[in-house]
């Protein structure tokens, strides 16, 4: 890309959709670390924030999180709206790993946001289990590890923190089940709300992590052309 054109996808406002374990958080890091976009985190990593737990929000909030539940859109309209104003004074692009998700958030989004474009990474679900089953995070830094995938340097340890990783309990089987069968509810209106408005771009997530990188950079620069 040109840096025209990057200056052009910098200026977008990109969320990130997907199945549970799909590799948002990963692709999203990795497009904001290329065009410098201001990285929104998810609600979920809002959620699961220590200091966020001890709100009065958090007290109502996480145990939803733990059960593999989302979130009141009320609550993750008003929490996320905040974040990314707070996150975005300095420039008006962004990008967004999960929010908006559900067909509420989206509409809200749309009118005191405002969303460029969704991307949605497919996954099969027999897949998703195997992602899930074998991946670990940091308790201190959230930084994601997978057994297989992306091992950390030192077994079970995080290379950042030097800690020892842990399962998330929402990664654990029953809790995938129940993500699983929120997110058909909630988040395949949103898809076809954004497919309706053409603001798609469907991308295969059953590759490898540079394949789904590359793709996402080709369909990006259609787009900008």
């Amino acid at each position: 890309m040109t840096d025209t054109e990057k200056q052009k996808v910098k200026s977008w406002r990109m969320v990130f959709i997907g199945r549970p374990g799909s590799g948002k958080g990963t692709q999203v890091e990795r497009i904001q670390k290329e065009f410098g976009s201001v990285l929104i985190p998810s609600p979920g990593n809002v959620y699961r924030d220590p200091a966020f737990r001890e709100t009065p929000w958090g007290k109502i909030v996480g145990p939803m999180i733990d059960r593999g539940e989302f979130a009141p859109n009320e609550i993750t309209n008003q929490v996320m709206k905040e974040k990314i104003s707070e996150l975005t004074r300095e420039q008006i692009g962004f990008v967004s790993e999960g929010y908006p998700r559900t067909l509420g958030q989206a509409e809200f989004a749309d009118q005191e946001i405002g969303i460029d474009w969704l991307i949605n990474l497919n996954v099969p679900e027999d897949k998703i289990f195997e992602r899930l089953s074998g991946r670990l995070v940091c308790p201190q830094c959230s930084s994601s590890y997978h057994l297989t995938l992306k091992p950390s340097k030192q077994n079970g340890i995080c290379d950042i923190c030097a800690i020892r990783l842990v399962q998330r309990e929402d990664d654990k089987p029953e809790a995938v089940k129940n993500r699983l069968r929120v997110y058909y509810e909630t988040a395949e209106p949103t898809i076809d709300y954004y497919r309706q408005k053409g603001k798609l771009i469907d991308i295969d997530g059953d590759q490898s992590i540079d394949y789904v990188y590359k793709e996402i950079i080709d369909k990006l620069l259609e787009k900008v052309k």
